[in-house]
């Protein structure tokens, strides 16, 4: 049981468990829809980043070194390193 609340921890908030995205393809107690929806939330946290930095609303830990940039592109790059690709977000 708490395999499985630790898995469904790792999949609704990534980040608190990895330091990369990359890191969730390497994950070998998450199953691969497991890594799709891990990955997926972490895409979809990267893509509210980028909007409210587009917007001018920094993050509170954007630009304290310059480590700290968008992991959008590894995201992407570990989607599709397990078959799966960007969700699209529907243009308005």
């Amino acid at each position: 049981m708490a395999d499985s609340l630790k898995a469904k921890d790792k999949v609704e908030n990534p980040e608190a468990h990895f330091d990369k995205p990359k890191e969730i393809v390497q994950d070998k107690a998450l199953s691969h829809n497991e890594k799709k929806k891990a990955l997926n939330t972490w895409e979809q946290d990267e893509r509210q980043l980028l909007t409210a930095s587009n917007e001018g609303m920094p993050g509170s830990k954007e630009g304290l070194s310059s480590n700290d940039d968008n992991r959008f592109g590894e995201v992407v790059r570990s989607k599709e390193k397990i078959g799966e690709k960007p969700t699209h977000k529907p243009s308005h």
